[in-house]
């Protein structure tokens, strides 16, 4: 009675083992069509199924740059299909009846090779030891300009090319919004010569007048630094205000003296465009680049200068005008003429 029993235990886990490992050996491989041109994607669908918590290892087949075929009349040649750049490599897991579990990937390539082929099975390893293969596959490509001739006259036009009909009403639009754009330009050229006549009128009414007389560059930038110091901002803690019009002055006196674009230029491009200074007024250039990384350091850093500091910028803002202020030479004429000797 006891052989029996361990008989009958024995075949029923022959059986369930038998069961499992029939559940486990599945694995397929399809292409969506086994017929492609050249260049253009096909999709390579592979899944593999396994019981619930297998550890399963993808084909080494599967490479990250493609699939390796071989020649279908030559197998030692061999062919890349090549994967896309928006090919998706993830794989979607799905729990089916009977504690399974599948594993499904799909791949886009490209064959660039106009040839017969065939794709080796994909083995899967299942917790290091199972091996589970696919299907053999198979795949023609076909350049669908090889059997264009090269013979320009076998590849003329079945019929002649035809000339349409005349219509006149195709041209009335044409010519409508031609003479539109003829009197647009022709009614604002009369406008301007208009205007530009009144105002010659006017300035020679106005002739008289005495002409303003545009300061130089240097005045304005004293000036400004005059009502900036009556100001008196940093004695009352303004130190931003103060550096930010200081800084602003001295940056439109290089604009209208060096013309260089320096309201729109960082402290370094500034330094960069004015480097030739340093061969002929280096201390200009110091003074230059002392008192704008200051100003930088109290917008940008949050620093507060000392009473000295602001003080001594100061001064150095009025160095640097005086010392790479433009001769003029009204100026150079009258100094040599209260120069010389009265006669």
């Amino acid at each position: 009675m006891k052989s029996i029993i361990r008989i009958s235990l024995a075949i029923i886990g022959l059986s369930v083992g038998f069961m499992a490992n029939a559940l486990a050996d599945v694995a397929s491989a399809a292409i969506d069509t086994p017929w492609v041109a050249v260049g253009m994607p096909r999709v390579l669908h592979i899944e593999v199924s396994v019981p619930d918590g297998a550890q399963v290892q993808w084909p080494a087949e599967i490479r990250a740059d493609g699939i390796v075929a071989r020649d279908f009349e030559d197998p030692s040649k061999n062919y890349l299909l090549e994967f896309g750049p928006d090919t998706d490599f993830s794989i979607d897991t799905v729990r089916e009846a009977g504690g399974m579990v599948s594993l499904k990937a799909d791949l886009k390539f490209f064959a660039f090779d106009s040839a017969a082929m065939v794709i080796a099975p994909f083995r899967f390893v299942v917790n290091g030891r199972d091996t589970l293969a696919t299907q053999m596959l198979a795949l023609k490509c076909e350049n669908p300009f090889e059997s264009v001739p090269d013979d320009v006259q076998a590849t003329q036009d079945l019929k002649p090319v035809m000339q349409p009909a005349f219509v006149l009403w195709d041209y009335v639009w044409w010519f409508f919004w031609l003479q539109v754009d003829v009197t647009i330009i022709t009614v604002s050229t009369l406008v301007y010569l208009h205007w530009r006549k009144h105002r010659t009128l006017k300035v020679a009414d106005g002739a008289s007048a005495a002409p303003v007389k545009l300061l130089p560059a240097h005045v304005t930038a004293l000036k400004a630094l005059d009502a900036l110091a009556e100001k008196k901002l940093w004695q009352s803690g303004q130190h931003k205000q103060f550096h930010t019009e200081l800084s602003e002055i001295l940056r439109r006196y290089i604009e209208e003296r060096y013309h260089v674009p320096a309201m729109e230029c960082t402290t370094d491009e500034i330094m960069q465009e004015l480097i030739e200074l340093t061969m002929t007024q280096r201390s200009s250039y110091n003074n230059l680049r002392e008192v704008l990384q200051l100003a930088d350091l109290v917008k940008f850093a949050k620093y507060e200068p000392l009473a000295d500091e602001n003080q001594i910028v100061l001064m150095n803002a009025r160095l640097f005008v005086e010392q790479t202020k433009e001769s003029l030479p009204e100026e150079s004429t009258e100094n040599k003429v209260e120069g010389e000797p009265q006669q």
